[in-house]
């Protein structure tokens, strides 16, 4: 085998890439990997592994600085960015260890002290740790989804406990009332200030900009994903309410990059985002939308479900690593999670 380690994925054929990782998967193909670099968000990293020429096994990651014990320290976040999903593609042992010595060498180029599997899902993690031993394994926050199994929205609403659904009738009904105009859009050049700014307020609510979407970014969807991604707004008149971004693939939808202005909270837009949302996946046929890490209790009273999510640790320091190791078995114990 031969390795390739390389800070941009258009030194790699599209269609082969695609093959490797699943074509159908927004947040792991080649387009959206060049979304991120055009948009100058994060600073890439990548490990390919040829076999006779063709691409067998892949990994991509990117510095960022995590907080442990207190303490920012510098790792490699080997995920898709801004994204929820497996960036550690391999099949057997041998390429596994090889994609881990890539990762390693990155460390040491970009003066990281270890690298982060994250967003592992649970099958994901028994097979990445039945490929390669010594890494860390913590739990991280749950995802949330519903599945759309129903004829059609009022087959969804009718679906829903009487609290839920009374609930949902008034939130839609006063949104009928004040005329709040929902709008679908892939014209980023348009609204990509708007958005930005509806989401900064609530990044600046949390003090989190893990997730903040630049104007850059938005110009770079355009460019890249036009096809499948697109905004869901609320309007009041002319007032643009809340904005969040939703990428769309044949049975999955996802929604990432909320915002929301304060200084309309009275319009209930949030609650929108997810009943106008499920009315028009159901409309186009999906079967499942994702919707993040947060606010578990309100969506699990609209039918929505978690989904664990799980993450790999390994300290380039032997000392650090076993450090490591501790705290994670100490915030089990305590219910806390990494």
């Amino acid at each position: 085998m031969e390795m390739e380690i390389t800070d941009t994925i258009q030194d790699i054929n599209e269609k082969e890439w695609d093959t490797l990782v699943g074509a159908n998967w927004i947040e792991r193909s080649h387009k959206w990997y060049r979304t991120i670099e055009d948009s100058g968000m994060r600073k890439m990293h990548y490990v390919f592994l040829r076999e006779n020429g063709t691409l067998t096994a892949a990994t991509c990651c990117y510095l960022f600085k995590e907080r442990i014990y207190s303490i920012e320290m510098p790792l490699l976040e080997v995920k898709s960015p801004l994204g929820t999903s497996l960036a550690f593609f391999s099949k057997t042992p041998e390429q596994a260890h090889m994609l881990v010595e890539g990762l390693e060498e990155i460390c040491k180029k970009e003066k990281a002290k270890g690298f982060l599997i994250l967003d592992l899902r649970k099958e994901e993690v028994i097979t990445i740790k039945e490929q390669v031993k010594g890494f860390a394994e913590f739990q991280q926050k749950d995802n949330t989804y519903i599945d759309l199994d129903f004829a059609d929205f009022e087959d969804y609403l009718n679906s829903l406990d009487e609290e839920s659904w009374r609930s949902a009738r008034m939130t839609l009904n006063r949104a009928k009332r004040w005329k709040i105009k929902t709008v679908f859009t892939n014209e980023f050049s348009t609204w990509k200030s708007v958005a930005k700014r509806l989401q900064k307020y609530v990044c600046e609510y949390h003090n989190d900009y893990r997730m903040f979407m630049t104007e850059h970014f938005y110009s770079a969807l355009e460019k890249n994903v036009k096809e499948n991604t697109e905004l869901i707004m609320f309007f009041k008149d002319d007032i643009p309410l809340a904005s969040a971004l939703v990428m769309n693939m044949p049975n999955i939808s996802i929604y990432k990059g909320t915002g929301a202005d304060p200084d309309y909270r009275k319009y209930q837009a949030y609650f929108l985002f997810y009943y106008e949302g499920i009315k028009k996946a159901l409309e186009r046929g999906q079967k499942r939308i994702y919707y993040g890490t947060t606010t578990y209790e309100f969506k699990e009273k609209i039918g929505c479900k978690r989904e664990e999510l799980f993450g790999l640790a390994k300290m380039a320091n032997p000392v650090l690593h076993l450090g490591l190791k501790s705290f994670i078995t100490v915030s089990k114990l305590w219910d806390n999670r990494f």
